[in-house]
């Protein structure tokens, strides 16, 4: 070998070196914050040994002027060795060698200890020009001041401080001014400090730490204080509402406390993880951590600290290959097992809450997770015809049921079509069975895996791919032949419509209501193989795609459309196959058959099926259309009827009657025998307010003959008033003519209370007016009718109002007269009402000329005036 030319040392920039240590250790620039509130802490642990009377503090002060963020404590400080052994060796540390003295001496402070590596101090370079430290040490004289810029030359000056501790002045670099904000640095203390056990104080305000979180606290007067301080530690620090919250407190082997919490966010993939935020020894290290929880935890959230967490060298992060993480992330998973545990059986309502809010992450982890499943896999809740339970509670729903092998077990009923449900559940109510429905994601694995790790005791079964005799019972050879042309005609009808895989066959079963079900056919044996082979990761690759298309041409198979022989519907349809076959109403009709059972089962509704439902309805939209076109020739000539009789009716009011300016109601009555029924009629309306006339048939002649003469007094009258309490034929055929004159006259009807009920539909919607009996006194008569539509002292009925909006005078009834305080005789009454007609009527005569007429005095005629226009 050849001589050597020269032997050297390599050289090293020491000031670049530091600023790449710090810049690529330290992620985010705030870091700093943390590093030198860590150093704090552990001086005032340190000192704290020595004189447990401190009450340790930590003050920040921004000093935004001159660029400086200055952190002070009264810790234990620093001599001048010190400041030579560690401030000023890069990977030297003083706590490190305070926590492995205080480790040998058995002191407890040693867990409260938070520094490690001796690095720290790199992280204010990634902010800062320059650093201070200003320190005095406890029952030293003398303090000192180190001076540093990023190099390898470090200044220690003599310092006049008198208090213990340190003062740290970090001069901030211009490119990192956004640090001096106050708000900003206030954030940055919180994240990293919150539960730092002193009070931290930003310029002078504070403490701005939590300092404490629950589980710090070492007693709780009861158990139900303590769920609810977690709970509300819980809602402050994060956005979403626990479900549940779990408390963590763990001492042996190794330590950890926090909180977890069940999320009411619905996690969107299976594939996602439960996250947790990080805290060593007080200190936060990572937020969101997706590594400590148990894979299958999806939607745990919470925060864990732990003093045996070992964090990497920049504290951003923690080290996960050793026992400690393993141990921690073991014992996590069974606390939250054991919480599982515990709200089924003693907070069964919250149970049901978590299951409903994660079912498709709870029953994916049982299935995929073996350990979880043998935990927690008979908790977990399914939906049911009798509503949710879990498996251990649906055991025994159902009676013992025989297997192949004649050995007696506990039937699982399910079906693996949710769409399915309303016809299996109405299939398992009429046998009494409790059924599940596994529709959802993961259940139908999830009970498999159920029935295969019970095999000995549990029955599994799937109710829509069976042809079970106990739920579709087989039919005798009479009934078979009567149903076999029906099952042909069927089947031929489905194929005209590109319906191929769909055989028909009879069969009798309840509820007799529901004429016909899908059923879908078994899986073979060799299926369940290949899907088992598929699912497995040793399956070679390359074979996958060819695996997937022969599941998928498996799943192909054929459907079994299975007709209730106890269906009405089917009956006939079955004794019309041999009679009408071939019309096209059967053929519909049976098609519908088929329709209605995919509808039932909606998840079955493949491309085939949907173009036999298609060319199903667009025939039946076809008929319709048809009928249609005849329905509106119809409508058109009965609405040319009606405008014809319409323009009649109209022609005959404006020709044949004039009805008078006071309003004219026309009374219809069955007999004579209504006669106080009409006075307390008279009594309502031709006094004030209303001031209307009460007319009967045979009260005024218009016109010859009994039709003629009704006819005439409805075209004059403004409303109308019936008895109808024995629906009279003559009253019912009046009533009948007013109401075909389709116009808005008021119609109201007078009933006694032992009246019949069955009145016709259209006298329903008119004003009824209760009386007890004809035989009662007017005056309750009177007042029965008056209450109809009076309510203290105010109209309140439609009618009454738009008859008192359309009355011009009022008429002069004998009622109206009789009530004046003028005590006129029955001829002075009379004479009036034949002159005068009504009220404005007498208001406009001379009181001298209606004085000569009457033979009164005139004043007499005047006070009547006066009155009446009062």
């Amino acid at each position: 070998m050849a001589e050597p030319l020269e032997q050297f040392k390599m050289e090293t920039n020491f000031e670049g070196l530091i600023q790449l240590l710090a810049k690529s250790l330290y992620p985010e620039p705030d870091v700093f914050v943390r590093e030198l509130i860590q150093n704090a802490h552990d001086s005032i642990v340190r000192r704290q040994e020595i004189e447990p009377d401190v009450a340790g503090r930590i003050d920040i002060e921004l000093d935004s002027s001159n660029r400086k963020i200055i952190f002070r404590d009264n810790g234990i400080g620093m001599d001048r060795q010190d400041i030579k052994d560690f401030l000023s060796v890069i990977g030297s540390t003083g706590t490190g060698t305070a926590r492995q003295k205080l480790k040998d001496e058995g002191r407890a402070a040693a867990y409260n200890l938070i520094g490690q590596f001796g690095i720290g101090m790199l992280s204010a370079f990634v902010v800062a020009e320059k650093v201070v430290v200003r320190t005095r040490k406890l029952k030293e004289k003398q303090a000192f001041a180190w001076h540093n810029t990023g190099s390898t030359d470090c200044i220690l000056y003599a310092d006049n401080r008198k208090e213990v501790g340190c003062e740290i002045i970090v001069s901030i670099n211009p490119e990192y001014t956004f640090m001096l904000d106050e708000k900003r640095l206030r954030e940055a203390t919180v994240k990293y400090c919150d539960f730092v056990q002193f009070p931290i104080s930003l310029n002078g305000q504070g403490p701005i730490n939590a300092i404490d979180a629950p589980w710090h606290r070492g007693h709780w007067a009861s158990k139900a204080e303590k769920e609810a301080t977690y709970k509300q530690f819980i809602n402050r620090r994060y956005p979403d509402v626990p479900l549940d919250v779990i408390p963590v407190e763990m001492n042996e082997p190794f330590q950890a406390k926090g909180a977890l919490y069940i999320t009411d966010q619905r996690i969107p993939g299976f594939s996602t993880t439960g996250v947790v935020d990080i805290f060593v020894r007080r200190m936060f290290v990572k937020s969101g951590d997706t590594t400590l929880l148990p894979s299958w935890a999806k939607f745990i959230c919470g925060v864990i600290d732990s003093p045996d967490l070992q964090p990497t060298a920049a504290r951003d992060n923690i080290q996960r290959n050793n026992s400690v993480f393993d141990f921690l992330q073991k014992r996590l998973g069974e606390l939250i097992v054991e919480r599982l545990i515990y709200l089924a059986e003693k907070e069964p309502n919250t149970f049901r809450q978590i299951n409903r809010w994660h079912h498709l992450h709870l029953k994916g982890m049982a299935h995929q997770y073996d350990e979880f499943f043998q935990q927690v896999g008979e908790l977990l809740l399914f939906e049911t015809n009798r509503g949710e339970m879990s498996l251990r509670e649906y055991l025994g729903k159902n009676a013992t049921r025989k297997d192949k092998d004649a050995e007696s077990k506990a039937p699982l009923y399910y079906f693996a079509y949710g769409g399915a449900a309303a016809q299996f559940y109405k299939l398992a109510d009429a046998r009494d069975w409790v059924v599940i429905n596994a529709g959802s994601s993961f259940e139908e694995e999830l009970l498999e895996k159920y029935a295969q790790t019970n095999h000995r005791t549990i029955y599994l079964e799937r109710l829509d791919a069976t042809d079970d005799p106990e739920l579709f019972q087989r039919l005798n050879q009479k009934e078979e032949e009567r149903f076999r042309q029906l099952e042909l005609d069927l089947e031929g009808n489905l194929r005209r419509f590109g319906v191929n895989n769909v055989s028909v066959r009879m069969r009798r079963f309840d509820p007799a209501s529901l004429p016909a079900v899908i059923i879908l056919t078994p899986e073979t044996e060799a299926e369940q193989k290949l899907q088992y082979m598929v699912n497995q990761p040793w399956f070679m690759e390359g074979m996958e795609d060819i695996a997937k298309e022969a599941m998928q041409q498996s799943k192909r198979r054929p459907l079994y459309l299975q007709l209730n022989a106890a269906n009405e519907l089917i009956q006939q349809l079955a004794d019309m196959a041999g009679i009408e076959r071939g019309s096209e109403l059967v053929g519909k009709l049976m098609t519908g058959i088929y329709t209605s059972a995919i509808l039932y089962s909606h998840n079955l509704l493949t491309q085939n099926n949907a173009e036999a439902i298609h060319t199903q309805f667009v025939g039946l939209l076809d008929i319709l259309m048809k009928n249609r076109g005849i329905e509106i020739a119809l409508k058109k000539e009965l609405e040319e009827k009606r405008r014809q009789t319409l323009e009649l009716q109209k022609k005959q009011v404006e020709t044949t009657a004039k009805r008078p300016d006071h309003i004219l109601i026309f009374m219809i009555t069955p007999s004579d025998e209504y006669k106080l029924l009409e006075e307390a009629v008279r009594r309502v309306f031709e006094r004030s307010p209303y001031c209307f006339e009460v007319q009967l048939a045979g009260g005024h002649i218009y016109k010859p003959g009994f039709l003629e003469n009704v006819r005439e007094h409805m075209l004059r009258a403004h409303g109308f008033i019936a008895e109808i309490s024995d629906l009279n034929p003559n009253v019912m055929f009046e009533l009948g003519a007013v109401m075909l004159s389709d116009d808005s006259r008021p119609i109201f009807s007078l009933r006694s209370q032992n009246a019949r009920e069955d009145v016709p539909a259209a006298l329903k919607e008119k004003l009824f007016v209760r009386y007890g009996s004809i035989k009662e006194p007017v005056e309750t008569l009177e007042m029965a009718i008056r209450i109809a539509f009076e309510r203290d002292g105010r109209i309140v009925h439609d009618g009454i109002n738009a008859l008192l909006a359309q009355r011009q005078k009022r008429f002069l009834s004998r009622m109206l007269l009789e009530a004046l305080r003028f005590n006129l005789n029955s001829n002075e009454i009379a004479s009036l009402m034949k002159d005068y007609k009504t009220v404005e009527d007498l208001l406009a005569a001379e009181p001298a000329e209606v004085a000569q007429k009457m033979g009164l005095q005139k004043y007499v005629i005047e006070a009547i005036q006066g009155e009446l226009n009062g």
